[in-house]
């Protein structure tokens, strides 16, 4: 499980609009944060590839596991030493377990 149902309960106080409300603001932000990897991957941008992933670090806070925090953590760290093949490797694979994330977020939130 990608999700820590735990800290979203103790984050929200188990409220559950506030669940629902932070889940679609998060979601609604992913599309961009997202982009903004892909984007600064592509033009070969190491300082602004660190920063965008440092946002979605940032975002995922509220909701991941502390190992796949830690994973993505890991990959703003590594945005500006890796080359760009060994980088996106590592990047398709937290973006699988990002999608992972996605869906139980949704079925936590009930979306």
């Amino acid at each position: 499980m990608i999700l820590d149902p735990q800290r979203v309960q103790d984050i929200t106080r188990n409220k559950t609009a506030l669940i629902k409300t932070l889940a679609q603001l998060f979601l609604s932000e992913l599309p961009d944060m997202i982009d903004s990897i892909e984007l600064s991957l592509r033009q070969g941008d190491k300082k602004a590839l660190s920063n965008a992933v440092h946002r979605l670090k940032s975002a995922l806070g509220n909701f991941a596991s502390s190992s796949y925090y830690q994973e993505v953590g890991a990959l703003e760290t590594r945005a500006l030493e890796l080359d760009a093949t060994q980088w996106q490797t590592d990047w398709l694979t937290a973006k699988d377990k990002l999608d992972t994330l996605i869906i139980e977020l949704k079925q936590m939130a009930g979306l």
